[in-house]
């Protein structure tokens, strides 16, 4: 499907987005994990909280922050989050050309109330592997 023959999203319509958080020491929750599912492993079947989840490998308290205050300096509403469990996100909301304009995208809209962009969202480099997922529009389709 070429998107760019869809309708360009109005820039003044708002759009609810949510950032997701990536896993942190990687390496690290890939053993762990395997080490819960192998039945010779001592700590088989032995699952994290999500606290212990988010302590091991969740970002940080002030990367949260950095983040959140990033969303809000780029003129957006937070409307929801979620620090300390295993999948920590903010949502927010705001107009289309604010979000075009902080992820350098163009959004389409092929059917009511779907969004679509002309490429992945791009994050400022400090928040590369920190800002995990930005949620709310598809990506490029080809």
């Amino acid at each position: 499907m070429d998107i760019s023959k869809s309708p360009r999203t109005p820039p003044n319509d708002v759009i609810e987005l949510e950032l997701g958080f990536a896993t942190q020491n990687k390496a690290q929750f890939d053993e762990v994990m395997r080490e819960i599912q192998d039945k010779s492993s001592p700590r088989y079947h032995k699952w994290l909280t999500p606290e212990e989840m988010h302590e091991k490998f969740g970002e940080s308290q002030a990367q949260f922050n950095e983040v959140e205050q990033w969303v809000t300096s780029q003129g957006f509403t937070i409307t929801d989050t979620a620090y300390g469990q295993n999948e920590d996100y903010i949502r927010f909301k705001g107009p289309v050309a604010d979000v075009e304009k902080t992820f350098r995208v163009c959004l389409y809209s092929p059917v009511y109330d779907r969004y679509m962009t002309n490429d992945d969202p791009a994050i400022p480099s400090q928040f590369v592997g920190v800002i995990g997922s930005v949620t709310g529009f598809a990506g490029l389709l080809q």
